[in-house]
């Protein structure tokens, strides 16, 4: 194959695969974890997001490795402990991969799919001054959500895919849809809330 074309699909693989903070721009942001989103996050004023996510399969990604069911894909695959395993730990571990200095001391990597695992690496954008504008948190790091997103781990690499795992509008299967998933983790800023309340920090 060409050198420019292995080039062009290598960029194309980084930005599938790579974890969203690492897909796109040209500053490597660092990861702050959970308690400093949920500094505001937790309010209900805010929406709670925190709480919801608790809820959510996200939160007990990390703890879905250590099941029989996903002991079990793993060694269908000849791999071994799937929480040692990076073909199945990308997905579950939030940071995988990104080395210590980019990972906030506090930071528990094992603390299941948190927020910078779909909204990006924090530390650059999380204070409130700078999230109430959108594009200014956006070139701080901030991801904003999309189908694509999701798709990073939501994809017939997973063992537990199944491809009618969703009944679309149209009466269609498919193993993912963007639409009704995104329904279930919704976790949205209510649309009275007042940004102009005072900042935690």
């Amino acid at each position: 194959m060409h050198p420019c074309l292995i080039a062009v699909f290598a960029a194309a693989a980084l930005f599938v695969c790579a974890p969203p903070a690492l897909a796109g721009g040209d500053k490597e942001h660092s990861y702050v974890g959970n308690k400093k989103c949920g500094t505001c996050h937790k309010k209900d004023d805010i929406g709670n997001q925190i709480a919801a996510w608790k809820d959510s399969g996200h939160a007990k990604a990390w703890e879905t490795l250590a099941t029989d069911q996903a002991k079990e894909w793993a060694a269908e695959r000849a791999l071994g402990d799937p929480q040692q395993e990076a073909d199945c730990v990308k997905c579950h571990e939030t940071a995988h991969g990104v080395p210590d200095e980019r990972v906030s001391r506090k930071f528990d990597r094992q603390g299941g799919v948190q927020c910078e695992a779909c909204h990006g690496a924090g530390k650059d954008y999380r204070k409130k001054k700078i999230m109430v504008d959108r594009d200014e948190a956006v070139s701080r790091g901030l991801v904003l959500q999309n189908e694509e997103v999701c798709l990073t781990c939501h994809n017939d690499e997973s063992p537990a895919w199944k491809a009618d795992r969703y009944t679309r509008a149209d009466g269609t299967k498919a193993g993912f849809d963007y639409e009704q998933a995104v329904k279930k983790i919704a976790h949205p800023v209510p649309e009275d809330y007042d940004p102009s309340a005072d900042d935690p920090e």
